[in-house]
C-alpha cells in the first residue's frame, strides 16, 4: 500500500495578495512631526498612499518589488523554494471602510506551503521594519488637506492572506465594536462611579 502525505498549502493561488495592519499619522508641515495618529481613518488616503507607494525609489531600493530584497541567509534551501514560486511582490494599500492595509500584490508560480508562507511574510516585516518600509516611512505623503506618513512595521503588526480576509476584517469589526460598546457603556450615566461604587480603570 502507497502512503501519500501532503504539505498543507498557504492558498494563495486563488487570491494572491498577503495583507498586514499598518499605522498612518497626520504631519505638520512644518515641523515634519507626527501631530495625530489616524489608527482606522486612514482609508481616505488610499489613493494618494497608493501612488506614493508605486513611484518611490531610492539608490538601494530602486523599485516596489520585494521580492529584490527578501533573502534567507540561513535557508538557501527555502529560499530557492520560494524564489521559484513568488516572481515578484509589489507593495500597495487598500481601503476596507475606512480602515487601511497595507497589500503585497504577489505573482506566483505556484503556491507556498504553510512553512515557506511563514518564512516568506518574517522576511516581509523585517522589510517593513529595517528595509524598504523602514525608507519609505521617513517621507512625508502630501494629500489635499495635511500631509502624512505611512508605516508599515508596528509592534502590532498582523498578517492575513487574501484567501482569509474577508473572515479576518469582520473579526476586527466584531472587535471594534465591543470594544466601541463597552466604551459606551463607561460614559454612559449609568456607569459614572460616585463614592459608593468603584472607579473604573483607564483600559
Amino acid at each position: 500500500m502507497v502512503e501519500l502525505h501532503y504539505e498543507a498549502m498557504a492558498g494563495l493561488l486563488a487570491d494572491p495578495c498577503l495583507y498586514s495592519t499598518i499605522r498612518v499619522g497626520k504631519v505638520d508641515p512644518e515641523t515634519d512631526e507626527t501631530v495625530e495618529a489616524l489608527y482606522d481613518e486612514a482609508g481616505q488616503y488610499c489613493e494618494v498612499i497608493a501612488q506614493r507607494l508605486d513611484a518611490f525609489h531610492t539608490d538601494e531600493y530602486p523599485a516596489n518589488d520585494l521580492m529584490r530584497y527578501l533573502h534567507w541567509p540561513d535557508d538557501p534551501k527555502m529560499e530557492t523554494a520560494i524564489r521559484d514560486k513568488v516572481r515578484s511582490a509589489h507593495i500597495t494599500v487598500e481601503a476596507s471602510g475606512a480602515t487601511l492595509y497595507a497589500k503585497l500584490e504577489l505573482d506566483m508560480a505556484a503556491d507556498l506551503t504553510i512553512a515557506e508562507l511563514e518564512a516568506f511574510t518574517r522576511q516581509v516585516e523585517c522589510q517593513y521594519q529595517d528595509g524598504w518600509g523602514a525608507e519609505f516611512e521617513l517621507i512625508t505623503i502630501p494629500t489635499s488637506d495635511e500631509p502624512v506618513y505611512l508605516r508599515l512595521w508596528h509592534d502590532e503588526i498582523t498578517f492575513f492572506t487574501g484567501a482569509v480576509k474577508d473572515r479576518f476584517l469582520e473579526q476586527r469589526r466584531q472587535e471594534r465594536a465591543r470594544f466601541q460598546a463597552e466604551i459606551r457603556s463607561r460614559t454612559s450615566p449609568a456607569a459614572k462611579p460616585t463614592t459608593k461604587t468603584k472607579r473604573w480603570t483607564e483600559r
